[in-house]
């Protein structure tokens, strides 16, 4: 897992004129899903050397606005949308991939996967309720570790106010204090000597150099970067690593439904290798749509993608859906209309 990067990224995909689309199909929103969209598009121009598809990452909240104005053919998201939402605003959404979250930390002695955290206590950490690392509630976590009576320095991005995050809806479903004064974001007060920063490098730099230190990264950069990861709690009470396959797990072990807009957190999933602070990657679109042409190119561009591309997924650091939930959102593109109502993409 290396290239998933949260910096701005600017993708052309295809470069050539194109006659299918009757201009470029562009996109914007999280991004995460910027790197996916580069790899498959590589593929994808091989085969349909006509199609330009733009994308540019900046938030998921951005990419949401642009959809919905109709300034952009597509977002890419972190967090799916409710169906209330998805239905107020004539909108679908389908996920193309997954990935995870997890905590690091810099303590002297402490290793990979060696420290244990679970939900209530990390929340207690990043509302700072808990400030010292020989907290009782990490103590009885982390028994076999000689635990230092050093503050907790916190590390965090910056979160605009009322964007739903991963850590956010987790923490939310394990701390009543979490979801009263934060909701499912992160945005808001955190702990006196918290640190915050503002981008992909300054993050690593400073979970890497600053002792005492706890925050969090997707997992892809902290194995690039070897920092140090924590086993979370499952729901089932086991203790596990972020890997592929547990990430993998989430998914397999979540319901998946078109008929609810496919709104599936992974966060928390049931089972004992679930990685609790899994997420899915979704892609957003209008219902009615406003470029009939484009919008029947990038179903095709994505059908083909979740198709043939897992490979190229996985050799760019990025984990493929099931099986099981990548025959499902076919339904989804269906929903896709021109304006006399005909589905643009018949499967």
């Amino acid at each position: 897992m290396k290239n998933i990067i949260f910096g701005l990224i600017s993708v052309s995909l295809l470069t050539s004129s194109v006659a299918v689309l009757a201009g470029e199909a562009s996109g914007t929103g999280s991004m995460i899903a910027g790197p996916l969209i580069r790899v498959w598009g590589d593929a994808y121009s091989m085969r349909t050397p006509t199609a330009v598809i733009k994308y540019k990452g900046t938030n998921p909240a951005d990419g949401i606005k642009k959809v919905i104005s109709k300034e952009v053919d597509f977002s890419g998201m972190d967090m799916p949308l409710s169906l209330d939402k998805l239905y107020k605003d004539g909108l679908v959404q389908f996920p193309v991939s997954l990935g995870g979250i997890a905590p690091i930390v810099n303590l002297p002695n402490v290793f990979q996967g060696q420290f244990k955290l679970d939900g209530e206590t990390l929340a207690g950490i990043f509302l700072g309720d808990i400030k010292k690392w020989d907290d009782p509630a990490i103590v009885a976590l982390n028994p076999d570790i000689k635990l230092p009576s050093e503050n907790i320095i916190v590390i965090h991005r910056v979160s605009p106010p009322g964007v739903s995050t991963i850590i956010g809806d987790y923490l939310s479903k394990h701390s009543m204090k979490w979801k009263s004064e934060k909701g499912d974001g992160m945005a808001g007060k955190w702990p006196a000597g918290s640190i915050e920063v503002k981008d992909l490098k300054d993050n690593v730099a400073k979970n890497k150099t600053i002792p005492y230190s706890l925050g969090y990264l997707a997992v892809p950069q902290i194995m690039k970067n070897n920092l140090v990861y924590v086993q979370m709690k499952t729901k089932t009470g086991s203790f596990i690593s972020p890997s592929d396959e547990n990430i993998s797990a989430a998914a397999v072990n979540a319901n998946w439904d078109e008929s609810n807009g496919f709104d599936v957190v992974l966060t928390d999933q049931q089972g004992n290798n679930s990685w609790p602070l899994s997420f899915a990657s979704y892609i957003l679109m209008k219902k009615e749509s406003p470029h009939p042409e484009r919008s029947k190119e990038l179903l095709k561009y994505f059908k083909y993608s979740l198709r043939y591309g897992g490979l190229k997924a996985i050799q760019y650091d990025y984990i493929p859906l099931p099986d099981s939930v990548r025959t499902t959102i076919s339904s989804a593109w269906n929903r896709v209309v021109d304006a006399k109502g005909m589905p643009i993409l018949k499967n």
